[in-house]
């Protein structure tokens, strides 16, 4: 008479339930990537908005550092006391400023360790304070923008370069 259906039945409700099953797989491991991508996502924005290194917090220790930022430097510890104040600040500086101080960190350091009766030593550090001019320049624009005060001047970079101004038209 008729046609056996029920191997047809089977057969189509067999791989049924394999679409479903595999949906669900997809949909459960869709869900663990989500969640793996949203728990890094807060991982990185935390990590971007680390409070040691904000603006408010680097001129606050900055201007609490200040004094000791100036001369005269006359002892060796003085020098070493100067070097250890810019390696602190160091570690706080904002992303914005960040390469640009340590270039300055650096060369304090380097001062502190100069030779002076070595003309090469003498020499190197010369050239290292004018390779230093510039970001020791943007350091101070950015502190006078950002904190307010200005910054004492740095070795072979002195005296304050004010911003052109352009008269309206």
């Amino acid at each position: 008479m008729g046609a056996d259906n029920s191997s047809t039945v089977t057969t189509t409700g067999t791989s049924r339930l394999r679409e479903c099953t595999l949906m669900f797989n997809r949909a459960q491991n869709l869900r663990r990537i989500s969640a793996i991508g949203l728990i890094a996502l807060l991982c990185a924005t935390q990590a971007c908005s680390d409070p040691e290194r904000g603006g408010a917090n680097f001129c606050t220790q900055l201007n609490q550092q200040l004094p000791g930022l100036t001369g005269p430097l006359v002892i060796s510890s003085d020098i070493k006391d100067l070097v250890k104040r810019y390696e602190k600040l160091d570690r706080i500086t904002p992303l914005a400023i960040q390469d640009d101080w340590h270039t300055v960190t650096e060369l304090m350091s380097q001062a502190a360790e100069v030779d002076p009766q070595d003309p090469l030593s003498r020499q190197e550090l010369a050239d290292n304070a004018y390779k230093a001019e510039r970001p020791a320049r943007n350091v101070a624009t950015w502190v006078e923008a950002t904190c307010g005060f200005e910054m004492p001047d740095v070795i072979g970079v002195e005296g304050r370069i004010t911003a052109p101004t352009t008269a309206a038209p």
